[in-house]
């Protein structure tokens, strides 16, 4: 990506609030001092509508502030690695499975497969931060929590992406934003 126009800045800092949003709206404590939430819906969705560079910008900026707001200042520089990457994968894979015409299956398909390898990023990243903080053995309990949050973002995030398709929003609003 080359530089950004004024529309690519607006739709990526508003898909950033909605990250954040996202990440705020309901957390759920973990025991390694971190949260679950429904932001990581976000995060698959800004890399899926932005491309990766722009959606792991996106999702970076958002879940970062996310923990700012939030007051869990220790994993803000993780989060924006960690997040950012995740959207950024993605964004990447799922953009070269899905080109030109493809049927509903094969988007589903490469949702899902794209939703795995960034949530895995995501698993593995916070693991190891964690690691350093707190110890294996308490990174390896929030593990468990990393898990559940990524497989529960694209949970959440697959009938939004169904419902966006349907209603041609990418058409819409995504037209010539790449």
């Amino acid at each position: 990506m080359g530089k950004m126009s004024v529309r690519q800045l607006t739709i990526t800092g508003l898909m950033a609030a909605l990250v954040l949003v996202g990440t705020m709206l309901i957390q759920v404590p973990t025991p390694t001092k971190g949260y679950i939430h429904i932001g990581d819906s976000m995060v698959y969705i800004s890399g899926i509508l932005l491309g990766p560079v722009a959606g792991g910008l996106a999702a970076a900026i958002g879940s970062m502030f996310a923990d700012v707001f939030s007051s869990y200042y220790i994993y803000a520089p993780a989060t924006f690695v960690i997040k950012g990457l995740d959207a950024l994968i993605v964004g990447y894979i799922y953009g070269k499975l899905v080109t030109g015409n493809v049927t509903t299956t094969k988007k589903i398909v490469s949702f899902s497969v794209s939703v795995l390898a960034g949530a895995s990023i995501m698993v593995l990243g916070y693991l190891v931060y964690e690691s350093f903080l707190y110890g294996f053995a308490v990174a390896a309990v929030g593990a468990v929590g990393n898990i559940t949050q990524g497989i529960g973002g694209g949970i959440l995030a697959a009938p939004l992406m169904i419902a966006l398709d349907k209603v041609n929003l990418f058409e819409k609003i995504f037209k010539n934003y790449r």
